[in-house]
């Protein structure tokens, strides 16, 4: 496990490098007023409203996280490179054609650990919906 490409929408502006919300998700226990800067975020991202829990200090405005766990971002036309080593998070900015990743790809990010890939390589492992690489005799998925 190592890279993959997501569609999402061309405006998706999560940032880059921080594992997405619907991969991490754990319950707020935090005192805070309006919701957490998290809960907010992830909130606005997916579009879903706050719903109030009862928490030991306070009533506190979080999204319902029990319907959300384990979510992917939301599905658009853009196409996006993301990580899948850890828990999953977004590598590259999103462009609007497999093209315009792969070439920023080439240039910008590896298949796994530092195995690089051409353009070509890149924009076929793309439209082919698998991102590997090789080394040797071992394939690197």
């Amino acid at each position: 496990m190592g890279r993959e490409v997501k569609r999402v929408p061309l405006d998706f502006d999560y940032p880059l490098h921080k594992v997405w919300y619907g991969y991490q998700i754990v319950f707020c226990h935090e005192d805070y007023e309006g919701g957490c800067e998290r809960c907010q975020e992830f909130a606005r991202v997916m579009g879903i409203p706050p719903k109030v829990y009862k928490h030991i200090q306070d009533d506190s405005p979080c999204p319902d996280w029990r319907k959300h766990f384990k979510v992917d971002p939301p599905e658009g036309e853009g196409w996006q490179l993301w990580g899948t080593t850890s828990e999953g998070e977004p590598r590259s900015p999103v462009f609007k054609t497999p093209e315009e990743l792969a070439d920023w790809c080439a240039e910008n990010d590896t298949v796994f650990a530092d195995i690089k890939a051409t353009k070509e390589e890149w924009l076929e492992m793309i439209q082919g919906g698998l991102i590997a690489a090789k080394c040797r005799n071992a394939l690197f998925i």
